[in-house]
């Protein structure tokens, strides 16, 4: 078992991963092989000495039937896997992506060539895993937080549904028994969490990622899609085409000013406001009445504090 040892610590040092410390980590390994592969590992002795081989002699982990196309493929889910290297949690992704390497004969490059826009000094990333636990196993939760309006720690129950990420940052969405209604939680935001001894509420409304196909962000309304109606100045329109606000964005005409007119179709929120004030005077909403109302007396307010 030493020798074993011995040269697998030899190949993680190659691809500098930490080393083997225990022989149950070895044996945990035989184990995956059998029920992965369903290969039987005999063990013979020889005096003081324990041999190890494969029952069917001519098996090995390294003959991939993979095409190279698919060894790419794979190796680009990699990277992305990647990107939760580090989180707590989820320590095992650089377990994981070792072992698929070495299967697949990857090695490390050492770089990657993905990058995405996360911020490193995100708060609440630390409830990540925790969460997507207790969604899995369908566990309800006390959730302790700090909105950002109110300095006081507030406390709620919640059942978890579903994690979504948005402008980088992370949020959680479940049931609130309190409200009847699905809150929404900025991991940023929460300060600790614990389970509840309540039983669970399963989600038998929403379909989240439906849903998600009709409004911009994480915050949910109750309400159908309306067809929103909105006028670019001509000199922002190849950024909001070539990124769109929303999966609907279509251009419908051009005004008497030149400009593009695009529609959207999703619920009215607060995200698809801040989006659109993100363009300042580069977007005016046409229709309908009320969100433009609501842009307008938004644009008033932000006035008047410079007054």
């Amino acid at each position: 078992m030493q020798q074993i040892m011995d040269a697998c610590n030899d190949a993680l040092e190659v691809h500098g991963l930490r080393p083997i410390t225990s022989p149950n980590t070895i044996r945990a390994d035989f184990t995956t092989i059998a029920n992965r592969w369903h290969q039987n590992i005999r063990c013979t002795r020889k005096g003081r000495n324990f041999y190890y081989r494969y029952e069917d002699l001519s098996f090995s982990i390294f003959n991939n039937p993979m095409s190279e196309d698919e060894v790419m493929r794979v190796y680009g889910a990699l990277e992305v896997l990647e990107r939760f290297g580090g989180t707590e949690g989820f320590e095992w992704v650089e377990e994981l992506n070792a072992h698929l390497r070495a299967s697949l004969h990857m090695g490390n490059s050492g770089s990657s060539v993905i990058a995405y826009d996360d911020n490193a000094q995100l708060k609440g990333m630390q409830f990540f895993a925790d969460l997507h636990d207790y969604i899995r196993s369908k566990q309800p939760i006390l959730v302790k937080y700090r909105p950002y309006t109110n300095p006081e720690l507030l406390e709620e129950l919640i059942h978890p549904y579903f994690l979504k990420q948005f402008n980088s940052r992370w949020f959680v969405l479940g049931y609130n028994p309190k409200y009847d209604a699905i809150t929404t939680f900025a991991l940023d935001r929460i300060i600790s969490i614990e389970k509840s001894s309540q039983k669970y509420i399963p989600n038998t409304k929403y379909n989240f990622k439906e849903y998600f196909n009709k409004v911009i962000g994480v915050t949910i309304i109750e309400g159908e899609s309306e067809e929103i109606l909105i006028e670019v100045e001509a000199a922002e329109y190849p950024y909001v085409e070539s990124k769109p606000m929303h999966q609907t964005q279509k251009m419908v005409k051009i005004s008497e000013k030149g400009n593009p007119i695009i529609s959207l179709n999703v619920i009215p929120n607060f995200e698809l406001k801040q989006s659109i004030l993100a363009y300042g005077k580069g977007m005016t909403v046409l229709s309908p009445q009320k969100l433009k109302d609501d842009i307008i007396r938004i644009l008033e307010q932000t006035l008047q504090q410079y007054k």
